[in-house]
């Protein structure tokens, strides 16, 4: 196995989106409580728990504490790339605020082609950085 194997960019690309557009929902799902607190570095840090999950059985999967834990996964990952990168995906993907594509790439004052190059290599880098590689796809 090849320490950096040929990536398929598409695919890998796939996943990330998959897993970034579910985050606006974990965040419903864990509880405001449990979103991760942006900082103006765009620093994701996880709010302080007391771990109060509340399971009715042993046998039925807590989808609250599912959430948790994918969120501090994206954290992490999150908090591994640059700033740039976390402003990027963070803008996309996890602002409150829905905020189309011409808009992100207006505020970063940078032409359309641009902007999907830009947001292509931080969907690699976050890929990279999620669970050590997780989500890259390999040709």
């Amino acid at each position: 196995m090849l320490l950096f194997p040929e990536i398929d960019r598409k695919k890998t690309k796939k996943k990330v989106h998959d897993v970034l557009n579910s985050y606006r929902s974990l965040v419903r799902i864990a509880g405001e409580k449990h979103s991760p607190k942006v900082t103006t570095a765009y620093i994701f840090e996880m709010k302080n728990n007391d771990s109060e999950f509340s399971r009715k059985t042993e046998k039925i999967v807590d989808r609250k504490y599912l959430a948790e834990v994918e969120l501090a996964k994206i954290t992490e990952a999150m908090n591994q790339l640059d700033t740039y990168d976390r402003q990027l995906l963070y803008d996309k993907y996890m602002d409150r605020n829905f905020t189309t594509n011409i808009a992100i790439y207006m505020k970063y004052h940078v032409s359309e082609s641009k902007f999907y190059r830009e947001l292509e290599k931080a969907m690699i880098r976050f890929a990279e950085s999620y669970e050590s590689g997780k989500l890259l796809i390999e040709k």
